[in-house]
């Protein structure tokens, strides 16, 4: 053969694969257009992007460049833009120091501080209480045996603690948990009902971490009873923390009632104070209780001849992993909030971490994707975000690219059958991995990722927006997500065949 004649092989080949890719991209649209009009969602808004990660191309573009309410698909922007903020080494620490006699606890904004589920992931693994204990044995150890007050610094965030936009009426839920610069369990406490021997007694409960003074602020309405299942809640009152248990108890609960607490800085401060009173360390004048020497540290106030005793960390990527898979708010608040301390070098907010995060849009994705989205908090619990597909798209397109922040971030996504994927495309035949994040507030359904085809090292990225879903429509919204995504997954083995096909394969 000629070398003339391969090279117009060669080039044949190639134009075989672009028409072969461009009709299937027009297929794939077709078929994306009618999935939209059959799930026939009454009022409904859709926005679908699905790129091309091998020719950064789009494949579908339905409504792509509407900025629509996220949900937790915000987290995706949060999450990517705190790796190139902070940096895949970063890690949080939370920092216990001796200042003459008082004990000065350094929050730097770790929100997975005296979480369960790190302390389970650590060698050894640890409860809560037995961090707890370990932490006061240690200023113990290190020669403290009295303490005039206990001081929270919580200076690394500002001390707006709850946004603006969430739910009012959900404010005592683990789901909008106070955002404060010294946080710890989540600040959320977990209550754990137990029933009575006799049907019509109340149950009894524990709590944890524990707390023994808290029993004395629950009131407790709640019923044991012989038969039915467990119907039972816990309610916090809106300005303190006074807890009302309510409900049927049948059997002891296996997963706890999360209730997020009032003022976290200073109610974790009253913790550790009557810890270390346990542990023998001495806290406060004598003329009132450990709780109350317990306080917030001035926003101007320096410390002197800090003296170190005892420093807890948290590696970024642990905190990506859970934020993404569990989809913790807390998580991307902090991770927000975090970002804006370190650009602006003062307290961290909502408004200077939204700053930092457009920054980072308008440096990836260019000036249009970040003057076209609205970010008003880190994890979508507000309703005043919006986002195009497009941007999801094309965000997403950028962190597989990027060789340094690619690991950390896709490993970070829940794969199907795994957090909040967990219960997603059980009846969906897929042939490839995906990898994503789901999103759910009143009336939105979100879900954004990537498909990924190992074997023929191809991927697409893609975004999938429904606003406006009438209540009880919510079914038919995820059955379209993943109608959608497996219309990519199709794709995606098809464009397999065809490349493999025109190399003679």
């Amino acid at each position: 053969m000629s070398q003339r004649f391969s090279r117009w092989r060669a080039l044949g080949a190639v134009l075989t694969v672009a028409v072969g890719a461009f009709t299937a991209a027009a297929d794939i649209q077709n078929e994306v257009e009618r999935a939209i009009s059959a799930a026939a969602i009454p009022g409904v808004r859709v926005g679908v992007s699905i790129i091309d990660l091998s020719t950064d191309q789009p494949i579908v573009a339905y409504d792509a460049g509407r900025p629509m309410i996220p949900a937790s698909n915000m987290k995706l922007i949060t999450t990517g833009s705190a790796l190139a903020v902070l940096g895949e080494d970063f890690a949080f620490r939370t920092e216990f120091v001796l200042s003459g006699d008082r004990l000065i606890a350094v929050g730097s904004g770790d929100p997975a501080f005296g979480d369960p589920e790190i302390l389970a992931m650590s060698d050894p693994p640890l409860s809560t209480d037995e961090l707890l204990d370990a932490i006061a044995r240690a200023i113990k150890d290190g020669g403290v045996e009295k303490l005039s007050e206990i001081v929270v610094d919580d200076r690394v965030f500002d001390r707006e603690t709850i946004h603006d936009a969430w739910p009012r009426d959900q404010l005592d839920r683990h789901y909008c948990a106070a955002v404060a610069g010294f946080s710890f369990h989540r600040n959320v406490i977990d209550f754990y009902p137990r029933p009575a021997k006799h049907a019509g007694n109340q149950p009894s409960f524990t709590i944890e971490p524990e707390m023994p003074w808290i029993t004395n602020e629950v009131t407790n309405r709640a019923k044991t009873v012989a038969s039915g299942t467990n119907r039972w809640g816990v309610l916090r009152h809106s300005s303190r923390n006074e807890f009302t248990l309510f409900g049927d108890v049948r059997r002891r609960a296996e997963a706890p009632e999360r209730e997020a607490v009032h003022s976290p800085n200073t109610f974790w401060g009253e913790l550790f104070a009557a810890r270390l009173q346990t542990a023998g360390v001495s806290v406060g004048d004598g003329k009132q209780s450990a709780r109350a020497s317990t306080r917030l540290a001035e926003f101007h106030e320096v410390f002197e001849d800090q003296r170190p005793l005892v420093v807890v960390s948290t590696p970024l990527r642990a905190i990506l992993r859970l934020c993404n898979k569990d989809s913790v708010n807390l998580y991307a608040e902090a991770m927000i909030k975090r970002m804006g301390h370190e650009v602006a070098k003062t307290n961290g907010s909502w408004e200077n971490g939204a700053a930092v995060v457009r920054m980072i849009l308008a440096e990836r994705l260019g000036p249009q994707a970040a003057s076209t989205t609205t970010i008003s908090d880190g994890s979508g619990m507000s309703r005043l975000n919006r986002v195009s597909p497009l941007t999801f798209s094309t965000w997403l397109g950028a962190m597989w690219a990027d060789s340094e922040l690619h690991d950390a971030f896709v490993t970070s996504l829940p794969t199907r059958g795994e957090g909040t994927l967990e219960d997603r495309f059980k009846r969906t035949p897929l042939n490839h991995e995906v990898r994503a994040k789901s999103g759910f507030i009143n009336h939105v359904y979100t879900l954004s990722g990537y498909v990924i085809d190992r074997k023929a090292n191809r991927a697409v990225a893609f975004s999938i927006l429904l606003n406006d879903v009438p209540m009880g429509q919510g079914w038919k919204a995820k059955q379209l997500h993943e109608q959608i995504v497996q219309a990519a997954d199709e794709w995606l083995s098809e464009q397999s065949r065809v490349f493999v096909e025109a190399q003679g394969g």
